[in-house]
């Protein structure tokens, strides 16, 4: 029979296993895969690739390549658990008028997705980023 002693000991043991298994934090998908650095190379590489596109690349006459990736990776950022917060102009209040396909969407979806297979992300990782960035579909075409 165990002692009164070692049952303590033991309900002590399986107390600090079972809070330290839920206490700990879990790592945010930002920091996963490697944070700003990272996302700042997917839409660098995606927005080089996007501008010359010949269906989607008019659709950004104007907009400087570099607005358009620090606005991406703050948006993204957000979404995916960084530390960052997204201020600028609603995904509604950007494409309104422009008239973009879901083809053409799709285009710009596969350039982004590229970028983040080059920067070496896994399958999984990019399905949960573009599983966050989905919904903004909705508010980018036919508008």
């Amino acid at each position: 029979m165990m002692s009164s002693f070692l049952r303590t000991i033991t309900a002590t043991l399986i107390a600090f296993v079972v809070l330290g298994c839920t206490s700990t934090p879990k790592q945010s998908l930002y920091d996963e895969i490697g944070g700003h650095q990272t996302l700042n190379t997917i839409y660098g590489v995606a927005i080089t690739r996007i501008y010359t596109d010949p269906v989607i690349g008019h659709y950004f006459k104007g907009v400087p390549k570099k607005h358009l990736r620090d606005q991406l990776v703050l948006q993204t950022c957000e979404l995916i658990g960084g530390p960052c917060e997204y201020d600028g102009k609603s995904m509604i209040e950007s494409h309104k008028g422009l008239g973009i396909k879901e083809r053409e969407f799709y285009i710009l979806v596969e350039y982004v997705q590229g970028a983040m297979r080059d920067v070496g992300l896994t399958y999984q990782q990019e399905n949960r980023i573009l599983k966050q960035l989905a919904p903004i579909k909705y508010e980018t075409i036919y508008l």
